[in-house]
């Protein structure tokens, strides 16, 4: 008789922890829900990505990271009726929870930032020709991992 593997999540639920630019990871909890429409075309807008990968480190899927405005805080007034006002913070830190399909093939995931292009180059909105969005492919310099890790039960390498 031979054995059946466990189940694959379909999805996995990431929970990290940033203070200033330090980011880790403080938690990978497998979740039953469908992830769809994301998959790691070359086409990509700059911003801050949880991008799954097989055991050889090739992209499987990228997913939009959105933390919001950590550059800032709210500051409520003590008195009922004053505005709520917005000031700069030296230090940001929080959390942010990202949900990222985990096909069979995933064994790791990393936390990438994707630079927008320099101004003037082949991407930079203006330099393309008529027509093109601000879609582009980036190349490795476009790309800084910030963090990577193996899904846990995976057997992924970190």
């Amino acid at each position: 008789m031979t054995e059946t593997p466990a189940p694959v999540a379909d999805a996995i639920r990431l929970i990290f922890e940033y203070d200033g630019d330090d980011v880790r990871l403080i938690s990978q909890q497998p979740v039953d829900v469908a992830v769809t429409g994301f998959d790691a075309h070359a086409d990509v807008r700059a911003g801050r990505y949880a991008e799954v990968r097989d055991a050889d480190n090739r992209p499987l899927t990228r997913v939009p990271v959105r933390t919001g405005d950590t550059r800032s805080a709210e500051v409520f007034p003590e008195n009922p009726g004053e505005p709520i006002t917005r000031v700069d913070v030296d230090r940001p830190s929080g959390a942010f929870t990202v949900v990222v399909p985990a096909p069979a093939a995933a064994r790791n995931i990393a936390l990438i930032d994707i630079a927008a292009p320099a101004p003037g180059t082949a991407g930079a909105r203006g330099a393309e020709p008529p027509g093109e969005g601000q879609d582009r492919s980036p190349d490795a310099s476009d790309i800084t991992e910030i963090t990577s890790f193996a899904i846990e039960g995976r057997g992924g390498t970190q």
